[in-house]
Formats: C-alpha cells, structure tokens, sequence
C-alpha cells in the first residue's frame, strides 16, 4: 500500500457523488457491517452517478444497480488500496464498529474511575462516599480525564479539613490549600465537589446552592462559612436585629452613615484595616468585644472606606493597613495610603510574604517585588493566624 494517496483520488473523493459514497461506508463500518462487499442503498442523481462510475465503470453506469462494494474494491485494488484502507488513509483515523468504540470507552471509563477512588482512598475520603459521590450529579464524566484531576485537587484539600479539630475558616482552608481564598467557593467545582463530599461522610444533606445546606456541610467537617460578606438592602422592615448594633459584632456601614456629622467616640488608639471579610469575621469570633477596632474594605475600597480612614488620619489614630499579596492589594494599600499618608502597613511586607513561602530572605525588595519575581499570590486568609496574634497583642 502506498503512503500517500494520489491527488486523484482525493480529488474524486471530494466529489458530491463519491462523497455520498465513502459517507454510507462509515456508517456500515460504525455499524459492524462488512466494508468491502455488500450493496449501498444511496439515492445518487445522474451526474453524481457519472462521478462513481469513474471507480466503477460504465457498465455499472448504466445498470441503474445499487453501488456495489465489490466493484469499489475493485477499482480501488487497481491503486494498491481497499476499501478500508482508502476511507481511513482519507479520514487520516481506523474505522471502527461503534460497539468497539463503545466498549473502549468504558474500559477507559472503568480505568478511570479506579482511580479516582484510589486517590480519594489515599486522601481519606471512605470507598463508600467516594463512588456516591463519582455516581452523583456534578462529577466529571469518566473517561474524560477531569475527574481523576478533580480527585487530585480534593486530595490536596481533604487531609486538611479539621473535622474535631480547631475550627477553620472556608477562605483560610482555601488560601492554604489552593493557594486561593476562593478556590473552594460554592462557583467552583473543587468547592462544591468538596462540600457535597463531607455532606456524604458526614450524613448530612448534599448542597446544590450557596445556603444553609452548604454551611451545614462545611460546618460538620469543622469549617466555618463566611456570614458577612453577603449584605441586603431594606427599607421600612421591621425587625429587631440588636446584636448587629452590639460592640464585637461586625457591622456593615455605608457612605450614608457619612454624609453627616460624625466622630470618633471614644476615639480609639489604633484602627486596622484589612481587605477580606473572613478576617474581621474570625477576630469577631475569637475576640469579641476585646477585638481592637478593625475596618474591612471588602476589596477595593468605597467611598465609605475612604471617607472612615481619611476621618480616623484626621484624628490622629495610630492606622494599620494591609491587603492581599496580588495586584489588586497592592491597589488597595496604596490608595489608603494615599488618603492616610501616616498609615503603617500591617504584615504587609517582603519578610511576611518570603517567609511564608520558604524563600531566601530579600531585604532590599518591596513586597510587590517579591511577589512578581515568585509569581504567586498570597492571601490574607492564608497568614490568618499571624493577623489573629497580632489582634490579640494589641488587645492586651
């Protein structure tokens, strides 16, 4: 057999007539069905008819038979080729029976699906909850590859979930484990593959939204959820929601609140700004009413955020500020400063981010130096530990 096809011959496949042909033979061959004899029933009109007959002859033509496999083979043999041969050097792929292709897929479905619960074995997940959660909805479809990938990013997280242990917050499990405080949020399939994973362990209902079924199953592997980040707007409701007003309780404020006359009262000796929600959250758990006054922007600072630390600059309050290690924190930080010039930033520094990934120390370098020459992010979730001891020292 040749290694290329003569340019006539794929000139002639191209050809309306041929093409309705070669079409009916890979449906036989999907089929099963024998491709080198046999009759194809295709409707062909006159001059598509012309065009076969070049292969098939004009005896053919004229018949007003069928096109019959064994003339094509014949024709083609004149050129060294089969019939299978000719349609899978054209297609440049085999022609294979769809049940073959069928089972082919299923092995490598079984394949992967093996694996999948090795390495969700390996991680800790029981056998049990790892082939409900492979029969579930939302998994990958086996085969493709993605859930294997998917179980090997669940693996990285699981050993780390706290179950009995000290509490955890969702963006802190996140930072820490996917080097993203929101890669385990309730928009990513890691998160939800996690969540609907210690729902099953834990018994509890599998969540298909953002809600109290998805704390619940967060909450029973011992990690809490963020309640504050999310806000509603109302007007003339009537509900008595005292602990929102208490101290030690986080409280949204807007530019309204600002918009008259307001102060400091009593004026506090330092004031910490930080970017992410999780942060004011965890230090409202663990210090209450202790807690030194804290301000969150909730990413890019407002206008209310602004107009607070420009207020708490102009009453000489000692101001720490600091937000993620990436291109929007570095945004952030700078624009307080720029309201607040006085401001002294709070961990956010080139010693806190090379120490928190083990490398060499580089004192000459600005934090955001640091992080384009590593390339890697580091949120404030995942130095929560460090921010929480600081807020305890400045309690004290």
């Amino acid at each position: 057999m040749s290694g290329e096809l003569p340019a006539g011959l794929r000139s002639w496949a191209a050809l309306p007539g041929p093409a309705q042909v070669l079409e009916a033979i890979r449906r036989r061959a999907r089929r099963g069905a024998q491709v080198e004899t046999g009759p194809l029933r295709i409707e062909l009109t006159v001059e598509e008819r012309r065009q076969v007959a070049r292969m098939l002859g004009t005896e053919w033509e004229v018949s007003g038979r069928a096109v019959a496999l064994r003339l094509l083979a014949f024709g083609l043999a004149e050129h060294g080729f089969t019939v299978r041969q000719f349609v899978e050097m054209l297609d440049g792929a085999p022609l294979v029976a769809r049940q073959h292709v069928r089972a082919a897929e299923r092995q490598v479905a079984d394949r992967e699906r093996r694996r999948v619960l090795e390495i969700l074995d390996s991680a800790g997940v029981g056998a049990e909850v790892g082939q409900s959660w492979i029969d579930g909805s939302g998994t990958p479809r086996l085969g493709s590859g993605d859930a294997v990938a998917l179980a090997a990013e669940i693996a990285r997280v699981w050993p780390a979930l706290p179950w009995a242990g000290t509490p955890m917050r969702l963006a802190q499990l996140a930072a820490t484990t996917t080097r993203n405080a929101h890669g385990l949020d309730p928009d990513t399939v890691l998160g939800r593959a996690v969540a609907r994973l210690t729902a099953a362990t834990a018994g509890v209902d599998r969540p298909a939204r953002p809600g109290r079924a998805w704390r619940a199953a967060w909450a029973a592997a011992g990690v809490r959820c963020d309640t504050v980040s999310s806000r509603v707007l109302t007007l003339n409701v009537p509900l008595d929601i005292s602990a929102g007003y208490r101290r030690g309780a986080p409280l949204w404020l807007t530019l309204r609140d600002f918009l008259g006359p307001w102060r400091f009262e009593p004026t506090p000796t330092r004031l910490f700004f930080c970017e992410n929600p999780t942060v004011v959250e965890a230090a409202a758990d663990e210090l209450g009413a202790a807690c030194p006054p804290m301000v969150c922007t909730d990413g890019v600072p407002a206008l209310a955020a602004l107009d607070l630390i420009a207020g708490a600059a102009d009453a000489g309050i000692e101001i720490h500020v600091r937000a993620d290690f990436d291109p929007a924190g570095f945004a952030i930080v700078d624009s307080l400063q720029a309201v607040a010039p006085n401001a002294v930033r709070w961990r956010f520094d080139t010693d806190t981010y090379t120490t928190y990934f083990g490398l060499p120390a580089a004192p000459t370098a600005l934090p955001d130096e640091a992080r384009n020459s590593h390339g890697h992010d580091l949120h404030e979730e995942a130095i929560l530990p460090l921010l929480l001891a600081d807020l305890r020292r400045a309690a004290k």
